[in-house]
């Protein structure tokens, strides 16, 4: 997918560079089986909560949960997962930034818009590597976006990390 063709201005701040790394290292506690994603929740330069691509604190990690159609309804996304893991910890999310290594899919991007969370940074080499099989749910997903108000920025860099997504190792 290209970012400038969905309207997403690139960046290349220091700081979103050492936000990536810090988001990438932390998908890999992610108990998904094909993709470890993250995401933070940051304010002022500083992670409040990150979240994982995990099924919820105390649901089985059992196999058919993470097996064809499943591996999509089970788990929550990491978007998700920190935004509840926020609520669970009265963290106001009203203003925030969320950092995170692709885009949302539609459900991922209605909570983002209803937590308030008012910038995203994503990371553009990841999102070049995504399947165009994803490329019409998240163009209509930045659409969202961005009609709410939400600022998008793509980080365009290497972050000096690996990735595990979709059953293969990137260097992030």
């Amino acid at each position: 997918m290209d970012t400038e063709a969905l309207g997403i201005p690139l960046t290349q701040e220091e700081q979103y560079r050492l936000l990536l790394h810090v988001c990438y290292e932390h998908a890999s506690t992610s108990n998904h089986p094909s993709t470890h994603n993250a995401a933070l929740l940051v304010r002022d330069g500083t992670v409040v909560l990150r979240g994982v691509n995990r099924l919820p604190l105390g649901v089985r990690e059992l196999p058919e949960r993470f097996e064809g159609e499943n591996k999509h309804k089970y788990p929550n996304h990491a978007e998700r997962d920190a935004i509840y893991g926020a609520a669970r910890k009265g963290i106001q999310t009203e203003s925030l930034t969320m950092v995170m290594p692709w885009l949302p899919c539609i459900p991922c991007a209605n909570a983002i818009i209803t937590a308030g969370i008012r910038t995203l940074i994503v990371h553009r080499q990841m999102i070049e590597k995504t399947s165009d099989r994803w490329k019409e749910e998240l163009a209509a997903a930045v659409g969202l976006l961005q009609e709410a108000g939400v600022s998008l920025f793509a980080y365009d860099g290497t972050v000096g990390t690996k990735s595990y997504m979709h059953d293969q190792w990137w260097d992030a």
